[in-house]
């Protein structure tokens, strides 16, 4: 223990001083690095614009910035694929949280997780990788596993394909970053009130107030009580409170702070069990063999997800001269929850009276799983980097510098249900909601879990010109990660274990511009995953031989395109790209015991997308995914050549809207689209799996005046049975048709 011991308290100690230190000397020395080589004087032609996602935004989402100052300039210059949903089109939509607005891009699908894992919440599989730690807001970490609340969100960015050089450990299929409402200059006062189907209600307001020349104050403020609609579940309540401040709007030192308070309890749902069809190889929910949508396995007394978030982040902006700007980010950021749901399954004899109607009603089992915990969750993150362009003889330069360092502490309390629940059996097409099993502490060897996760890192890049047309962007990150972790549980005695992995993630991309309009762009980029990384959350990982494990590697070859069309008001986007995911294998030499992380999983894909205006009036964003995914390599032989889970070969969205009668009094805004996912498999050998899932999406507004305007949104109008959350053995249902009225006004 005396390493990790070292890096833990040397942490405590030194990183993130070093961190902070670090930025303001860079600061220090940003007039003399910026000075070129004929002249020794700082070269305006290199002037470094302000990074701000707040005002008005470009019709044409590629042409906005990142919002991230490891990430300089737009959308459009980074070269990977980058998909925006920005807020007008997440406000046409009525999106309310995460997992609503990330149904826009194609190759994002929600896992359903484990309850005795605890990776409910929002939990995602992104080209069909799991993305488990690969949330973000404002670049940094989201402590915390829960379903975040639209109210807060600016626009939401999915940056598609491993981004280790950018985020650090995990991104293997990209990683999700949300752009949050910060102060800005001038007065603004923003209020929906929206009431829909099968009792929903929320309100939500935003307000900027600008207290002097260069301060303003932001508040936001959310309520919302939902029972889904089709769904016999009970009613979900969830609120919140985020403000803000921000000094030197406008100057070259800008300094934010944010607070974020959220809250809510809600219902949980496990999903639908898999049945298999006598005859057949391949199951499919029991959803598809005649039990209803509405049909929810939960009790209405133990069974939700209740869970409190604050978050304190502080964020200074600081342009040292024309060339040289610095960031320094922090965050705090504490989840305290409680979480439950029952795991429903159909054993052979459910399953054969199913298909055969023969030997009475079939009857669904309790699994042990699901048990109730408890979970605290805080960590803080320091992100130090400098931007810095600047001229060596003929070339031109971008170059990123950074210092990241974060800290996590996890622990959870699983408590057990007696042999009552395992022992019980209900009517498949009719479960009992009322059940009220007690339970009481754990005894298995994890039932009491902590985890503590440090890593610190260093990363820097540069893009250098060769000509005004054709240039090279490459990048180094060196990680070092330590997890520490303890189970303990009923009569087992106490089990530590350890793992302190070293690692450098590279990138490289060639990149073409032969005019401003376009650009062509040919990228290798890598993704560590560390070994300990999830183990609060998977137990079973947490062993000895496991701690020993190479990281595991994730790598992508991508080369795409973009351009601008229309005077620059649509942007179009195409790639083909290859991820590979390799686990690293080893072999205990006392026994001769094969060890894996994980199966070798290759994904290959095209992108198509358009965003923006093809007229002033007319909206438009549009994306279509192919995945061709297999399983390379494992240790069960008959899964090589499967195809990937949860990954569907084909995925497709579409939103457009129109606005006739332009700034006059009969002004209406029609549109609508569509969210296509084709059928998936739901385990690695592939027997088991969900159909198709299809929504047809409207809505129409009206402004009645500067103040006030009226929208109307229906959701899934031709009431498809779709799955939106998916797991190994189960799917969980969506809601069915719905309608729902918002009322908002603005001053």
């Amino acid at each position: 223990m005396n390493t990790q011991s070292i890096l833990r308290s040397g942490l405590s100690r030194t990183a993130f001083g070093t961190s902070l230190a670090a930025g303001f000397a860079l600061g220090a020395a940003g007039p003399a690095g910026a000075q070129t080589a004929e002249s020794g004087q700082p070269d305006a032609a290199v002037a470094l614009p302000q990074i701000s996602v707040q005002g008005a935004q470009p019709e044409n989402t590629l042409q906005g910035a990142t919002g991230l100052g490891r990430m300089p300039g737009r959308i459009e210059d980074q070269p990977q694929t980058i998909q925006v949903i920005p807020q007008e089109i997440m406000r046409q939509q009525s999106v309310t949280t995460l997992g609503e607005a990330l149904r826009n891009v194609p190759g994002v699908t929600a896992s359903a997780g484990e309850g005795g894992g605890g990776v409910a919440g929002d939990q995602l599989r992104i080209r069909g990788f799991n993305s488990q730690n690969d949330l973000y807001v404002d670049g940094m970490r989201d402590f915390g596993s829960f379903r975040r609340d639209a109210f807060t969100f600016e626009e939401v960015q999915a940056i598609l394909g491993p981004s280790g050089v950018n985020f650090g450990s995990g991104s293997a299929g990209g990683i999700v970053n949300v752009n949050s409402r910060t102060p800005h200059l001038g007065n603004a006062l923003n209020m929906d009130v929206t009431g829909g189907m099968n009792w929903m209600l929320r309100g939500t307001a935003d307000a900027n107030y600008q207290i002097g020349e260069t301060t303003a104050l932001r508040m936001n403020v959310m309520y919302q009580q939902q029972r889904l609609v089709d769904r016999h579940m009970p009613t979900g309540e969830r609120w919140g409170i985020a403000p803000s401040i921000a000094f030197g709007l406008g100057t070259d030192t800008t300094l934010t702070l944010e607070y974020l308070y959220y809250r809510y309890d809600e219902p949980t749902d496990a999903g639908i069990m898999v049945a298999t069809r006598p005859g057949q190889t391949v199951g499919r929910p029991v959803s598809e063999y005649g039990v209803s949508r509405s049909t929810w396995y939960g009790s209405n007394f133990t069974d939700r997800d209740q869970s409190t978030v604050n978050r304190l982040t502080a964020r200074i902006q600081h342009r040292a001269n024309d060339a040289i700007t610095i960031y320094n980010d922090t965050r705090v950021g504490v989840q305290e929850r409680y979480f439950s749901y029952s795991i429903a399954s159909c054993d052979a004899t459910c399953s054969a009276r199913l298909f055969s109607g023969v030997g009475g009603v079939p009857q669904y089992a309790l699994s042990g799983g699901g048990s109730p915990y408890e979970s605290s969750t805080w960590g803080v993150q320091n992100i130090t980097s400098m931007v810095a362009r600047f001229n060596t003889w003929s070339l031109r330069h971008e170059a990123t510098l950074g210092l990241d360092a974060w800290y996590e502490d996890f622990e959870r309390t699983t408590y057990a249900y007696g042999a009552d629940r395992t022992a019980y059996r209900g009517n498949l097409f009719a479960p009992n909601n009322t059940l009220n099993f007690a339970y009481g502490p754990g005894t298995t060897v994890s039932s009491n879990r902590r985890s503590q996760t440090t890593q610190i890192a260093a990363f820097a890049s540069d893009r250098i010109w060769f000509t005004p047309e054709i240039s090279v962007l490459g990048g180094l990150r060196w990680t070092r990660q330590q997890s520490d972790y303890t189970q303990w549980g009923g009569t087992n005695p106490v089990q530590d274990f350890s793992a302190d992995n070293a690692f450098i993630d590279p990138r490289v991309s060639l990149i073409w511009e032969p005019t401003p309009q376009y650009m062509v762009y040919a990228s290798y980029a890598q993704s560590t995953f560390a070994p300990g990384s999830n183990w609060t959350t998977q137990p079973g990982q947490a062993t000895a031989n496991n701690s020993n494990l190479e990281p595991e590697v994730n790598t992508i070859y991508e080369v795409g395109a973009r351009v601008n069309v229309l005077e620059g008001r649509l942007g179009l986007t195409a790639s083909v790209y290859q991820i590979e995911k390799n686990n690293a294998t080893e072999t205990d030499p006392s026994t001769g015991t094969v060890f894996s992380s994980g199966d070798q999983q290759r994904v290959r894909g095209i992108d198509i997308g358009a965003t923006g205006r093809i007229t002033p009036a007319w909206l438009i964003n549009a994306r279509y995914s192919y995945m061709n995914s297999e399983t390379t390599s494992s240790l069960t032989p008959a899964n090589v050549g499967k195809r990937v889970v949860y990954v569907p070969e084909n995925a497709a969205t579409l939103w457009t809207s129109y606005e006739f009668g332009q700034g006059t009094p009969w002004n209406l805004t029609v549109g609508g689209g569509i969210v296509y996912g084709g059928q998936a498999f739901l385990n690695a050998a592939n027997t088991a799996e969900v159909p198709y899932n299809f929504s047809l999406d409207a809505f129409v507004s009206h402004r009645i005046n500067d103040q006030l305007s009226v929208r109307i949104n229906g959701t899934n109008l031709t009431d498809n049975r779709n799955y939106v959350s998916l797991f190994g053995n189960r799917a969980v249902l969506g809601q069915g048709r719905g309608v729902m009225m918002t009322v908002s006004t603005n001053f």
